[in-house]
């Protein structure tokens, strides 16, 4: 049995929908939207989602799973944990790995801070390797990859809670699409702590087109050469590119010791990292 709380079951939730492989499944799902509620030929409880695990939460009292499946799920949990633990822990020098990035972020963070992220890889991996603590600290945009979405979201959540800190995630590409919320960060005094992971280009859909038999369609800022995106990397100065938008360079011990380094203006922060240069 699935309980769906306020989900479309999307690719990144339901890994394509091939998560759900077992015969016997079966579907419960809380929305506000008819259409959603039904998918997968579910019982469907359309409402508000608080009040609806309010009340299934007293139909339920008192009830529990088998001590085997308790077990057998705890094992999972278990298995999985330290699968996490093993990709955080990769410790490969620079050019650094993405799971890394994430787990050194993870670590710096605390308990009531506030990760945002949108497009990429990333969401992905951030969807198996993130370790949210409280509730509101995983912010993602699960719709339609909104590339540009990171840094104005990170600025709204911000403005939602400013008492805890944000940290955005967000590959070049998507930087490059909407880096400007930067200065609005900066005339709001909302501080963003952005994390910039650099691998040229559009890497997760590259690989992908590739995957299919493609040639990456262009997605890697390389120069045109004989018609084709095949000369060298474009050089993009991205220190220089958030300088430019109010943020200036100081260095942070704690950041440069993860391999990460810290640009840190009066009211804003820019990390950078990448999976394949280490800003």
């Amino acid at each position: 049995m699935i309980l769906g709380v306020g989900t479309r079951y999307s690719d990144f939730t339901s890994a394509s929908k091939t998560a759900f492989q077992n015969p016997s499944v079966r579907f419960i799902n809380i929305n506000v939207c008819d259409f959603d509620a039904y998918k997968h030929a579910a019982i469907a409880l359309t409402g508000d989602a608080r009040v609806t695990i309010e009340e299934l939460q007293r139909a339920v009292t008192g009830y529990k799973v088998d001590a085997s499946y308790q077990t057998k799920i705890s094992a999972f949990r278990a298995a999985w944990e330290m699968e996490v633990d093993r990709i955080h822990g990769i410790r490969k020098d620079p050019p650094i790995t993405q799971g890394e990035v994430i787990g050194i972020v993870n670590h710096h963070t605390e308990a009531s801070d506030i990760m945002v992220c949108a497009a990429g890889s990333m969401p992905g991996d951030l969807h198996k390797l993130w370790r949210t603590r409280q509730p509101g600290g995983y912010h993602m945009e699960y719709g339609y990859s909104c590339m540009g979405y990171e840094i104005a979201g990170g600025l709204g959540a911000k403005m939602a809670c400013p008492e805890r800190e944000v940290y955005v995630l967000v590959g070049d590409g998507s930087y490059l699409m909407m880096a400007q919320e930067i200065v609005t960060s900066l005339q709001e005094n909302c501080k963003l702590n952005i994390v910039l992971l650099d691998n040229h280009g559009f890497s997760s859909i590259g690989g992908l087109s590739r995957s299919c038999g493609n040639e990456g369609m262009g997605t890697e800022y390389r120069y045109r050469r004989d018609r084709k995106y095949d000369g060298d990397l474009v050089p993009v100065a991205y220190e220089a590119n958030a300088a430019s938008l109010g943020l200036g360079p100081q260095e942070s011990a704690r950041a440069k010791n993860s391999k990460l380094r810290c640009w840190q203006p009066q009211a804003g922060a820019y990390f950078g990292g990448g999976d394949r240069d280490c800003l």
